[in-house]
């Protein structure tokens, strides 16, 4: 008997794991309990024991081979009892859970390293390549991976140039970081709560009474539905009008997001030429009618060209003879840099035919993710509906600083310091761009936004041209890949607003100099 208790206790001993390689630290500001927890979940992560050794230590030996309280051996296991990592058997001991945390909130061992967490075995039907729907091929987005994590502009660190970028270095942070804590200190609890799907009403006033004084928007808060940004204002605005298969008109060359936005909704996207007035309104035989047109009348991109007072009248007539809706796009319409603002189409609208829409991303700073849309009011609860259907809202902690942000004045001279730093570093790229590359471009220099378009003299370059940007990390966005139909000559559009003067004509300077090295 006693044979038989001896060779227990043995096989007791060789199945508990040795953490030899726990190294605890006195003088670290970290609690010695910390430094135990964490070790003991890194080693048992790496999984370097074996199913018939997942029996821990007692605390009391452990503590005494370490040198220190049982009471912090103790505080790191309850620790680790509470993840998960751990499990008790009465009479037994404690030993390693099975499996572990990570099976359950790790899924990307899946993907990156190509092997199947503990306790899970993939089955050959989990290994058949996906069916994509079709909605998504129809977006026509070729990027895949990491290329994501670039973001909309696919910018890359350093100095790009890339096309619709804000210098989000002159924001006033501490300005709006004060705001914000304002209003939580006051609303506190309230702000973390779920919010309206129309908006903060706050917010929505502060907007109509801007939108009334500086756009020539006539409107109320009631019209006004918030948004995540201006593609989900194109995205609410489609799903809330247009069913599948209906036709909506989009500007060629233009705004890649708004084909998508509508695309993504089901609706049958025709492209529509732009001249030197806006959007050409023309049909051919027997082409359906649209039920929504997307124009930029302002500042269209990428062209920079501002419809004329005409063409608005005709696209307005258009618009209320075929029961059509226009989706303006305010685009850039603050940062003019000839004149005044000019004034939205919405106001010039007085039969609710107009959809007017902005975006905080160029103003303020992207990631922000807040637009509104200004709708007639019969279109109001549509919107709602779908808004509450993709997301019920934006961050009422944001929406509700952002509405400080403009009652208190800070919106307005945010934007008019940033009109007279956008209109000098505008100039100054262009005097830069004339003098290092205006023998192999022709710039179009608009009265605003943040971009400019450069022609190709010589077409035959285009392709060389795009691969040396590609290789020194330049990235102007080529004009023909935000064509449809539109066959223009080659050009790129140029960013200049969120590079100070030394950074441009440094870049510029790089560009000149890998151009003259292959020979163009």
């Amino acid at each position: 008997m006693s044979n038989k208790k001896s060779l227990l206790k043995k096989r007791r001993r060789s199945s508990v794991i040795a953490f030899e390689m726990i190294r605890l630290d006195r003088a670290s500001a970290e609690p010695l309990h910390q430094q135990l927890y964490r070790q003991i979940r890194d080693e048992l992560r790496s999984g370097s024991f074996s199913d018939g050794s997942s029996r821990l230590p007692s605390s009391r030996a452990l503590a005494t081979a370490l040198g220190i309280s049982r009471l912090t051996v103790n505080l790191a296991f309850s620790k680790l009892h509470s993840e998960g990592y751990l499990r008790s058997k009465a009479k037994s001991g404690t030993f390693v859970a099975h499996p572990l945390p990570e099976a359950f909130l790790s899924p990307s061992e899946f993907a990156t390293e190509g092997k199947t967490p503990r306790g899970f075995n993939l089955s050959p039907v989990a290994k058949r390549p996906l069916r994509i729907a079709d909605r998504v091929m129809a977006l026509q987005d070729q990027r895949v991976g990491n290329q994501f994590n670039l973001g909309a502009t696919a910018a890359t660190p350093g100095i790009s140039l890339v096309a619709s970028i804000p210098a989000v270095d002159e924001f006033p942070v501490a300005v709006w970081e004060r705001l914000r804590a304002q209003v939580l200190a006051k609303k506190g609890t309230h702000l973390l709560r779920y919010a309206s799907h129309l908006g903060d009403p706050d917010l929505r006033k502060a907007l109509a009474a801007y939108l009334c004084d500086f756009r020539a928007v006539r409107c109320d808060p009631d019209q006004i539905v918030i948004t995540g940004g201006m593609q989900q204002a194109m995205l609410i605005t489609a799903m809330a009008l247009v069913n599948p298969g209906e036709t909506a008109w989009v500007e060629d060359p233009g705004y890649l997001q708004a084909r998508r936005a509508f695309i993504l909704a089901g609706a049958e996207v025709v492209p529509k030429p732009v001249d030197s007035e806006g959007l050409m309104i023309k049909r051919s035989s027997g082409e359906p009618l649209p039920k929504l047109i997307y124009i930029a009348p302002s500042h269209q991109f990428p062209l920079g060209i501002t419809m004329s007072f005409k063409r608005r009248q005709a696209l307005l007539e258009f618009a209320r003879a075929h029961g059509a809706f226009i989706f303006e796009d305010d685009y850039d319409s603050e940062f003019r840099f000839i004149g005044p603002p000019l004034p939205s189409l919405q106001g010039l609208d007085n039969s609710g035919h107009v959809i007017y829409a902005g975006t905080m991303s160029k103003i303020l700073f992207p990631s922000l993710r807040l637009g509104y849309v200004v709708a007639p009011h019969g279109l109001v609860d549509a919107m709602a509906k779908v808004r509450s259907a993709i997301d019920q809202h934006s961050s009422p902690i944001d929406q509700a600083t952002l509405a400080r942000f403009i009652t208190e004045g800070f919106f307005l001279s945010h934007i008019k310091r940033m009109r007279k730093i956008y209109a000098e570093r505008r100039d100054f790229f262009v005097k830069q761009f004339n003098a290092l590359l205006g023998d192999r471009f022709t710039l179009q220099v608009p009265d605003a936004g943040l971009n400019i378009v450069a022609w190709l003299k010589h077409e035959q370059d285009y392709p060389i041209i795009r691969r040396i940007n590609l290789e020194i990390g330049v990235r102007p966005v080529p004009l023909p890949l935000i064509c449809i139909q539109a066959k223009l000559k080659p050009a790129f559009i140029f960013g200049f607003a969120a590079w100070t003067p030394t950074q441009i004509r440094e870049s510029l300077v790089k560009l000149a100099s890998a151009y003259k090295a292959k020979g163009i």
